[in-house]
C-alpha cells in the first residue's frame, strides 16, 4: 500500500494522468515504475538545439527495463545497445552496468556527448551518471549529479530537482 502510495504521490506530481487501474499495474513492477521515471526524467530535460522531436531511449545491460518501457501507455522508442557507435541515436541512456572496466569503456564512448545518462547502479552513478534511481522498501526515488548535468549542457527541470532526494 506503501508503495502504491509513492507510486500515485511520484506520478501526480510529475503530472503522469494514471487511473487507479494503471497505478495497481506499475505497483506490481518495480522496472514498470523505473521506465515511468526514465520516461519522465526526459520531459523535465531540456537539451541544447536542435530542438528533439522525439525521445531516444538507449538501454545498456537491462533488458527488463527495455520489456517495461516497451510496455508503457505511450509510444517510445527504445532499444538495446551493447557498443557506442549505436550512442548516435540516444538522447537518453540507462545504463545497467556495475564492473569498473566496462563503466571505463562507456565513460569514454560517452565523451562530449549530450545524453542524459541514468543508472540504479552506485559505481556508475559514480563514474558516469546523471542521475541515479534509488530502491528501497518504501518505493523510489533518485539523486542528481546537477555539474555533471550542466556540463552536458544538459538543463532539468525545477520540479524535477526539488522531488531529487539529493542533488549534487
Amino acid at each position: 500500500m506503501v508503495r502504491l502510495r509513492a507510486i500515485c504521490l511520484c506520478a501526480s506530481v510529475l503530472g503522469t494522468a494514471l487511473t487507479p487501474v494503471q497505478a495497481t499495474e506499475f505497483a506490481a513492477d518495480e522496472f514498470s515504475l523505473k521506465a515511468t521515471f526514465l520516461y519522465r526524467f526526459a520531459q523535465y530535460t531540456q537539451w541544447p538545439p536542435p530542438p528533439r522531436s522525439a525521445m531516444r531511449f538507449c538501454i545498456v545491460q537491462y533488458p527488463q527495463l527495455l520489456q517495461a518501457l516497451q510496455r508503457l501507455p505511450i509510444q517510445i522508442d527504445a532499444k538495446a545497445i551493447d557498443a557506442g557507435p549505436a550512442l548516435a541515436d540516444c538522447d537518453v541512456l540507462m545504463v545497467g552496468l556495475s564492473e569498473r572496466r566496462a563503466l571505463q569503456q562507456w565513460q569514454t564512448w560517452l565523451a562530449g556527448r549530450q545524453l542524459l545518462i541514468v543508472t540504479d547502479n552506485a559505481e556508475a552513478y559514480r563514474q558516469l551518471g546523471m542521475i541515479q534511481l534509488l530502491t528501497s522498501p518504501d518505493g523510489i526515488s533518485f539523486q542528481v549529479n546537477l555539474r555533471r548535468t550542466q556540463s552536458r549542457q544538459l538543463n532539468l527541470g525545477s520540479q524535477l530537482l526539488k522531488l531529487a532526494q539529493q542533488v549534487d
